[in-house]
Protein backbone atom coordinates (compact mmCIF):
# COMPACT_ATOMS: atom_id res chain seq x y z
CA UNK A 1 0.00 0.00 0.00
CA UNK A 2 1.26 3.44 -0.59
CA UNK A 3 0.09 6.03 1.82
CA UNK A 4 0.57 9.75 1.55
CA UNK A 5 0.14 11.91 4.98
CA UNK A 6 -0.24 15.77 4.78
CA UNK A 7 0.76 17.71 8.31
CA UNK A 8 -0.24 20.92 9.67
CA UNK A 9 2.28 23.20 9.31
CA UNK A 10 1.27 24.50 12.45
CA UNK A 11 3.70 23.36 15.32
CA UNK A 12 4.85 19.62 15.73
CA UNK A 13 2.41 17.58 17.37
CA UNK A 14 0.56 17.30 14.34
CA UNK A 15 3.85 15.82 12.52
CA UNK A 16 4.60 13.68 15.71
CA UNK A 17 1.27 11.98 16.42
CA UNK A 18 1.39 11.02 12.69
CA UNK A 19 4.13 9.55 13.16
CA UNK A 20 3.03 7.51 16.05
CA UNK A 21 0.63 6.10 12.91
CA UNK A 22 3.34 5.52 10.93
CA UNK A 23 4.79 3.45 13.75
CA UNK A 24 1.98 1.07 14.01
CA UNK A 25 1.06 0.80 10.51
CA UNK A 26 4.90 -0.43 9.55
CA UNK A 27 4.55 -2.66 12.64
CA UNK A 28 0.97 -4.13 10.81
CA UNK A 29 2.35 -3.69 6.76
CA UNK A 30 6.19 -3.25 6.55
CA UNK A 31 5.91 -3.19 3.35
CA UNK A 32 4.31 -0.12 3.14
CA UNK A 33 5.42 3.14 1.46
CA UNK A 34 4.87 6.05 3.31
CA UNK A 35 5.61 10.27 2.03
CA UNK A 36 4.65 12.33 4.35
CA UNK A 37 4.78 16.44 3.76
CA UNK A 38 5.56 18.31 6.48
CA UNK A 39 7.31 21.53 7.34
CA UNK A 40 8.77 20.45 10.55
CA UNK A 41 12.37 19.94 11.13
CA UNK A 42 13.69 16.55 9.52
CA UNK A 43 15.35 15.87 13.07
CA UNK A 44 12.20 15.85 14.56
CA UNK A 45 10.84 13.41 12.16
CA UNK A 46 14.56 11.46 11.86
CA UNK A 47 14.22 10.61 16.13
CA UNK A 48 10.59 8.65 15.06
CA UNK A 49 11.63 7.29 11.49
CA UNK A 50 14.54 6.54 9.13
CA UNK A 51 15.04 7.22 6.06
CA UNK A 52 14.22 4.16 4.23
CA UNK A 53 10.84 3.78 6.36
CA UNK A 54 9.86 7.52 5.34
CA UNK A 55 10.19 9.48 2.36
CA UNK A 56 10.08 13.25 3.11
CA UNK A 57 8.71 15.66 1.28
CA UNK A 58 7.69 19.62 1.82
CA UNK A 59 4.49 20.74 0.88
CA UNK A 60 1.98 22.67 3.21
CA UNK A 61 -2.09 22.56 2.19
CA UNK A 62 -2.63 24.51 5.40
CA UNK A 63 -1.33 27.87 7.44
CA UNK A 64 -2.90 26.89 10.64
CA UNK A 65 -1.75 30.54 13.04
CA UNK A 66 1.44 32.27 12.45
CA UNK A 67 3.03 32.46 15.93
CA UNK A 68 6.32 34.11 17.43
CA UNK A 69 6.43 31.76 19.93
CA UNK A 70 4.26 29.09 21.15
CA UNK A 71 2.11 31.83 23.02
CA UNK A 72 1.77 34.74 20.77
CA UNK A 73 -0.66 34.15 17.72
CA UNK A 74 0.34 36.88 14.93
CA UNK A 75 -3.30 37.44 13.61
CA UNK A 76 -2.31 40.26 10.75
CA UNK A 77 0.32 37.25 9.74
CA UNK A 78 -2.40 34.78 9.91
CA UNK A 79 -4.67 36.56 7.94
CA UNK A 80 -2.61 37.61 5.30
CA UNK A 81 -1.22 33.95 4.70
CA UNK A 82 -4.89 33.07 4.91
CA UNK A 83 -6.14 35.13 2.28
CA UNK A 84 -2.76 34.35 0.21
CA UNK A 85 -3.60 30.05 0.75
CA UNK A 86 -7.35 30.24 -0.71
CA UNK A 87 -6.11 32.58 -3.86
CA UNK A 88 -3.62 29.79 -4.54
CA UNK A 89 -5.97 26.92 -3.44
CA UNK A 90 -7.57 25.57 -6.90
CA UNK A 91 -4.01 25.00 -8.63
CA UNK A 92 -2.10 23.86 -5.14
CA UNK A 93 -5.22 20.79 -5.50
CA UNK A 94 -4.44 20.61 -9.30
CA UNK A 95 -1.03 19.98 -8.63
CA UNK A 96 -1.53 17.55 -5.69
CA UNK A 97 -3.72 16.17 -7.06
CA UNK A 98 -1.66 15.05 -10.25
CA UNK A 99 1.36 14.49 -7.98
CA UNK A 100 -0.86 11.48 -6.00
CA UNK A 101 -2.19 10.34 -9.49
CA UNK A 102 1.24 9.82 -10.71
CA UNK A 103 2.51 8.21 -7.84
CA UNK A 104 -0.39 5.61 -7.32
CA UNK A 105 -1.31 6.57 -4.02
CA UNK A 106 -4.06 4.43 -2.22
CA UNK A 107 -5.39 6.75 0.61
CA UNK A 108 -4.10 10.22 1.83
CA UNK A 109 -4.36 10.87 6.02
CA UNK A 110 -4.28 14.66 7.49
CA UNK A 111 -3.88 16.28 9.83
CA UNK A 112 -5.59 18.33 9.97
CA UNK A 113 -5.43 20.51 6.49
CA UNK A 114 -8.75 21.51 5.32
CA UNK A 115 -7.61 21.72 1.42
CA UNK A 116 -6.74 17.96 1.69
CA UNK A 117 -9.85 17.34 1.78
CA UNK A 118 -10.63 18.51 -1.88
CA UNK A 119 -7.86 16.00 -2.84
CA UNK A 120 -10.65 13.42 -2.53
CA UNK A 121 -13.00 14.06 -5.44
CA UNK A 122 -9.71 15.61 -7.29
CA UNK A 123 -7.17 12.38 -7.08
CA UNK A 124 -10.43 9.92 -6.82
CA UNK A 125 -9.00 8.58 -3.77
CA UNK A 126 -9.89 7.96 -0.16
CA UNK A 127 -8.87 11.00 2.14
CA UNK A 128 -9.25 10.69 5.80
CA UNK A 129 -8.60 13.28 8.55
CA UNK A 130 -7.58 12.62 12.14
CA UNK A 131 -7.62 15.53 14.90
CA UNK A 132 -9.08 16.69 18.01
CA UNK A 133 -10.36 19.71 16.74
CA UNK A 134 -10.48 21.69 13.22
CA UNK A 135 -9.46 24.92 11.97
CA UNK A 136 -13.04 26.23 11.58
CA UNK A 137 -13.06 25.83 15.90
CA UNK A 138 -9.84 27.76 15.90
CA UNK A 139 -10.56 30.43 13.67
CA UNK A 140 -14.81 30.62 14.80
CA UNK A 141 -12.75 32.05 18.33
CA UNK A 142 -10.68 34.92 16.58
CA UNK A 143 -12.68 37.72 15.43
CA UNK A 144 -14.18 38.90 12.86
CA UNK A 145 -11.53 38.73 9.91
CA UNK A 146 -10.90 35.09 10.52
CA UNK A 147 -13.73 33.67 11.26
CA UNK A 148 -14.69 34.69 7.98
CA UNK A 149 -12.52 31.61 6.58
CA UNK A 150 -15.12 29.04 8.96
CA UNK A 151 -17.12 28.50 6.07
CA UNK A 152 -14.63 27.60 3.22
CA UNK A 153 -12.83 25.44 6.03
CA UNK A 154 -15.91 23.57 7.03
CA UNK A 155 -16.83 22.97 3.00
CA UNK A 156 -13.35 21.02 2.77
CA UNK A 157 -13.84 19.67 5.65
CA UNK A 158 -17.18 17.96 4.52
CA UNK A 159 -15.27 16.57 1.40
CA UNK A 160 -13.49 14.32 3.58
CA UNK A 161 -13.45 10.48 3.45
CA UNK A 162 -14.25 10.57 7.04
CA UNK A 163 -12.66 11.31 10.46
CA UNK A 164 -10.53 9.42 13.18
CA UNK A 165 -11.68 11.94 15.66
CA UNK A 166 -9.02 12.23 19.26
CA UNK A 167 -9.66 12.57 22.62
CA UNK A 168 -10.04 15.80 24.08
CA UNK A 169 -12.01 16.77 21.07
CA UNK A 170 -14.77 19.12 19.84
CA UNK A 171 -17.26 17.74 18.21
CA UNK A 172 -15.51 18.27 14.77
CA UNK A 173 -19.44 18.21 13.15
CA UNK A 174 -18.43 19.56 9.76
CA UNK A 175 -17.05 15.71 8.81
CA UNK A 176 -19.69 13.47 7.50
CA UNK A 177 -18.06 10.45 8.57
CA UNK A 178 -16.46 9.97 12.53
CA UNK A 179 -14.90 7.31 13.72
CA UNK A 180 -13.22 8.08 17.79
CA UNK A 181 -10.45 6.47 18.50
CA UNK A 182 -8.18 6.82 21.80
CA UNK A 183 -5.49 8.26 22.36
CA UNK A 184 -2.61 8.87 19.75
CA UNK A 185 1.09 8.53 21.19
CA UNK A 186 4.59 7.63 20.15
CA UNK A 187 6.07 4.98 22.01
CA UNK A 188 9.47 5.13 24.12
CA UNK A 189 11.86 2.76 23.02
CA UNK A 190 13.64 2.79 26.41
CA UNK A 191 12.32 2.45 29.94
CA UNK A 192 12.64 4.67 32.88
CA UNK A 193 16.06 2.93 34.26
CA UNK A 194 17.50 3.01 30.67
CA UNK A 195 16.80 6.85 30.01
CA UNK A 196 17.88 8.24 33.47
CA UNK A 197 21.04 6.40 32.68
CA UNK A 198 21.37 7.58 29.22
CA UNK A 199 20.80 10.97 30.27
CA UNK A 200 23.29 10.66 33.61
CA UNK A 201 20.20 11.43 36.04
CA UNK A 202 20.68 10.23 39.45
CA UNK A 203 18.13 6.86 39.75
CA UNK A 204 16.93 8.93 42.94
CA UNK A 205 16.94 12.43 42.18
CA UNK A 206 14.09 14.40 41.69
CA UNK A 207 13.59 15.45 37.61
CA UNK A 208 11.09 17.75 35.77
CA UNK A 209 10.73 18.52 32.50
CA UNK A 210 10.22 21.92 30.80
CA UNK A 211 8.72 21.83 27.32
CA UNK A 212 6.72 24.69 25.78
CA UNK A 213 6.45 22.95 22.33
CA UNK A 214 9.31 23.63 18.73
CA UNK A 215 8.76 27.50 19.20
CA UNK A 216 9.43 27.74 23.16
CA UNK A 217 8.67 30.16 25.37
CA UNK A 218 9.94 34.06 25.36
CA UNK A 219 12.23 34.13 28.60
CA UNK A 220 12.84 31.15 30.99
CA UNK A 221 12.17 30.98 35.04
CA UNK A 222 15.64 31.39 36.13
CA UNK A 223 14.82 32.68 39.20
CA UNK A 224 12.43 29.66 40.46
CA UNK A 225 14.62 26.88 38.80
CA UNK A 226 17.26 28.18 41.06
CA UNK A 227 15.41 28.38 44.22
CA UNK A 228 15.22 24.55 43.98
CA UNK A 229 18.60 22.98 43.88
CA UNK A 230 17.48 19.52 45.23
CA UNK A 231 15.59 19.42 41.42
CA UNK A 232 16.58 18.70 38.05
CA UNK A 233 15.20 20.36 35.29
CA UNK A 234 15.36 18.65 31.86
CA UNK A 235 15.00 21.42 28.85
CA UNK A 236 15.33 20.72 25.16
CA UNK A 237 15.63 24.73 24.17
CA UNK A 238 19.70 25.47 24.07
CA UNK A 239 19.36 28.90 24.89
CA UNK A 240 18.37 28.48 28.19
CA UNK A 241 20.82 29.39 30.97
CA UNK A 242 23.85 27.04 32.22
CA UNK A 243 22.81 26.52 35.52
CA UNK A 244 23.94 23.35 37.88
CA UNK A 245 20.25 22.27 38.04
CA UNK A 246 19.23 22.12 34.44
CA UNK A 247 20.21 19.53 31.37
CA UNK A 248 19.77 21.06 28.04
CA UNK A 249 18.93 17.69 25.96
CA UNK A 250 19.99 17.64 22.45
CA UNK A 251 17.35 17.93 19.55
CA UNK A 252 17.07 14.88 17.46
CA UNK A 253 18.24 12.30 20.20
CA UNK A 254 14.88 11.43 22.17
CA UNK A 255 11.76 11.23 21.56
CA UNK A 256 9.35 13.43 23.86
CA UNK A 257 7.36 10.94 25.31
CA UNK A 258 11.26 8.96 26.38
CA UNK A 259 12.30 12.27 28.00
CA UNK A 260 8.55 12.11 29.93
CA UNK A 261 9.49 8.80 30.83
CA UNK A 262 12.98 9.78 32.81
CA UNK A 263 11.34 12.66 34.88
CA UNK A 264 9.04 12.95 37.95
CA UNK A 265 6.87 16.02 36.29
CA UNK A 266 6.35 17.57 32.71
CA UNK A 267 6.10 21.51 33.14
CA UNK A 268 4.21 22.15 29.69
CA UNK A 269 1.99 24.18 27.34
CA UNK A 270 -1.46 22.40 26.63
CA UNK A 271 -0.33 20.97 22.85
CA UNK A 272 -2.24 17.74 22.26
CA UNK A 273 0.63 15.36 21.59
CA UNK A 274 2.26 16.59 25.16
CA UNK A 275 -0.73 15.84 27.08
CA UNK A 276 -1.63 12.85 25.24
CA UNK A 277 1.72 11.47 26.35
CA UNK A 278 1.60 13.02 29.94
CA UNK A 279 -1.38 10.96 30.33
CA UNK A 280 -0.23 7.48 28.84
CA UNK A 281 1.68 8.08 31.28
CA UNK A 282 0.21 8.95 34.30
CA UNK A 283 2.48 11.94 34.73
CA UNK A 284 2.28 14.72 37.17
CA UNK A 285 1.93 17.76 35.02
CA UNK A 286 1.80 21.36 35.38
CA UNK A 287 0.38 23.32 32.56
CA UNK A 288 0.54 26.71 31.46
CA UNK A 289 -3.29 28.50 29.85
CA UNK A 290 -2.80 29.32 26.08
CA UNK A 291 -4.85 32.41 26.07
CA UNK A 292 -6.50 32.73 22.37
CA UNK A 293 -6.32 29.27 21.05
CA UNK A 294 -9.73 27.15 21.63
CA UNK A 295 -8.15 23.77 21.72
CA UNK A 296 -6.52 24.39 24.79
CA UNK A 297 -9.08 24.48 27.24
CA UNK A 298 -10.26 21.08 25.61
CA UNK A 299 -6.49 19.69 26.38
CA UNK A 300 -6.98 21.75 30.10
CA UNK A 301 -10.28 19.44 30.79
CA UNK A 302 -8.25 16.44 29.85
CA UNK A 303 -5.50 17.39 32.32
CA UNK A 304 -7.86 18.29 35.23
CA UNK A 305 -9.85 14.84 34.46
CA UNK A 306 -7.09 12.45 34.54
CA UNK A 307 -3.60 13.42 35.91
CA UNK A 308 -2.48 14.93 39.11
CA UNK A 309 -1.97 19.09 37.92
CA UNK A 310 -1.65 22.25 38.73
CA UNK A 311 -2.86 24.77 35.83
CA UNK A 312 -1.07 28.66 35.97
CA UNK A 313 -1.07 31.61 33.79
CA UNK A 314 1.96 32.17 31.96
CA UNK A 315 3.22 34.81 34.57
CA UNK A 316 2.80 32.99 37.28
CA UNK A 317 5.93 30.48 36.34
CA UNK A 318 7.98 33.31 36.55
CA UNK A 319 6.97 35.11 40.09
CA UNK A 320 5.11 32.63 42.06
CA UNK A 321 6.88 29.95 44.21
CA UNK A 322 7.30 26.49 43.03
CA UNK A 323 4.79 24.51 45.89
CA UNK A 324 4.09 22.54 43.19
CA UNK A 325 7.25 20.65 43.42
CA UNK A 326 6.04 19.40 46.67
CA UNK A 327 2.42 19.01 46.12
CA UNK A 328 2.02 16.96 43.08
CA UNK A 329 2.81 13.92 44.47
CA UNK A 330 3.38 10.21 42.38
CA UNK A 331 2.26 9.51 38.95
CA UNK A 332 -1.95 9.12 38.10
CA UNK A 333 -3.10 6.08 36.58
CA UNK A 334 -2.13 5.89 32.72
CA UNK A 335 -4.68 6.24 30.22
CA UNK A 336 -5.22 3.66 27.46
CA UNK A 337 -3.35 4.47 24.26
CA UNK A 338 -4.13 2.43 21.12
CA UNK A 339 -5.28 4.90 18.88
CA UNK A 340 -2.18 4.46 16.39
CA UNK A 341 -3.01 1.06 15.71
CA UNK A 342 -6.71 1.39 15.84
CA UNK A 343 -6.07 4.19 12.75
CA UNK A 344 -3.24 1.88 11.34
CA UNK A 345 -5.74 -1.22 10.98
CA UNK A 346 -8.52 0.64 9.63
CA UNK A 347 -5.72 2.15 7.24
CA UNK A 348 -5.16 -1.03 5.95
CA UNK A 349 -8.93 -1.82 5.62
CA UNK A 350 -9.58 1.31 3.56
CA UNK A 351 -6.73 1.37 0.83
CA UNK A 352 -7.56 -2.56 0.36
Amino acid sequence: MHVCLYSSAHGFGHTTRLLAVVDALLALAPDTRIVLNTRAPEWLVRVHMSAEQLTLRERALDVGLVQSDSFTTDYAATLAALTDLTHRAPALVAEEAAYLQAEGFDLVLADIPPLAGALAEAGDLPVWAMSNFGWDFIYADLGEELAAFVPWVRALYGQFSGLFRLPFCEPMSAFAVVEPVGLVVNRPRYDRPEMRAALGVDSNRPAALLTFGGLGMSGFPTARVAEHPDWLFLVTDPKAPDLPNVLKVASGRWRLIELLTAVDLAIIKPGYSTVAECCALGLPTVSLTRPGFAEAELLLSGVRAHLPHRILEAGALFDQPWDFLAELGTRGTPLPADGAQTIARRLLAIGR
